[in-house]
């Protein structure tokens, strides 16, 4: 990729040295969203757990948190598949506890096994798949679990849902105050209202999953929310990192902001949760 020329309207040394290199090595890159594992009816050449530290390696991708899809639609599965992940690879995978509220009727086999797993720094909820709202009263374990130990939760969010629109994180965050929320995918549809929720409510953060892709969403983001509120997703395996990083790199934004999003949020956000769970931290106190 060398010889390639970045026009001067973009100054960013970090947008520089991956154009120039194809890689990103000065700084780290963090994945807030992904997934792992096979999909039914999609053809996911990376989805194995291999491969996707393959290109963790390769990117410069230092750590993720993920929900893998048989946790999403498999009561079965359950969460045993990301257990598996983070204890073979500490301080690379870290996990969402994943919840299916139509198979949550014991909520304390969730939290059990939360507890006996280091690698868990949140709970992932699919609202919209499961066909169940946000607000529901088979979530409230999980609610007030979550608040009381300072834990992210990652939503699936989308514009004009029954089950998952913004004004429901917005209204659950003012109760749940203790609980960190990311706008999963920052609800399409209802953008401007999500950025809007993100820039007023101090526990609340955008996910870049899948709305990166949106002409001028990132730099509309980092102006109105400021770029400390604003998570670096990608939905991996269904995306190449790199796909999304382009898009912050290239939206405009200086390298201040854009080293908020890939990276020092989300250091941030994981200090919080592992100094509440283990008193120490994470293991670099960045």
């Amino acid at each position: 990729m060398s010889g390639i020329r970045i026009p001067m309207k973009n100054p960013s040394k970090l947008a520089r040295e991956f154009a120039e290199t194809g890689r990103l090595s000065s700084i780290s890159i963090i994945d807030m969203h992904t997934h792992m594992g096979p999909f039914y009816g999609a053809y996911l050449p990376e989805a194995s757990l291999e491969s996707m530290i393959g290109t963790m390696d390769r990117e410069n991708i230092e750590w993720i948190i993920s929900a893998p899809h048989s946790a999403l639609f498999d009561p079965i599965a359950g969460n045993e598949e990301i257990v598996q992940a983070m204890t073979k690879y500490p301080d690379r995978i870290y996990g969402y506890c994943t919840i299916n509220p139509n198979y949550a009727d014991s909520p304390e086999k969730y939290l059990d096994a939360f507890d006996q797993s280091d690698g868990f720094v949140g709970f992932k909820f699919l609202p919209d798949y499961h066909k169940y709202p946000l607000n529901g009263d088979k979530y409230r374990p999980f609610y007030e679990f979550a608040n009381e130990r300072n834990l992210l939760l990652l939503s699936h969010t989308w514009g004009h849902s029954p089950y998952n629109p913004p004004q429901m994180i917005a209204d659950l965050a003012r109760r749940y105050d203790s609980i960190t929320f990311l706008l999963g995918h920052s609800a399409p549809g209802e953008c401007d209202y999500a950025i809007e929720i993100a820039a007023s409510l101090p526990n609340v953060y955008l996910d870049l999953c899948d709305t990166h892709r949106l002409s001028g969403m990132v730099r509309k983001m980092v102006r109105a929310a400021s770029s400390e509120k604003v998570l670096f997703g990608t939905d991996y395996p269904w995306y190449d990192p790199h796909y999304g990083l382009g898009s912050v790199l290239f939206s405009g934004i200086d390298d201040d902001d854009i080293s908020n999003i890939i990276h020092h949020n989300a250091v941030r956000l994981l200090n919080g949760v592992m100094k509440s769970r283990n008193g120490k931290g994470w293991k670099r106190n960045e």
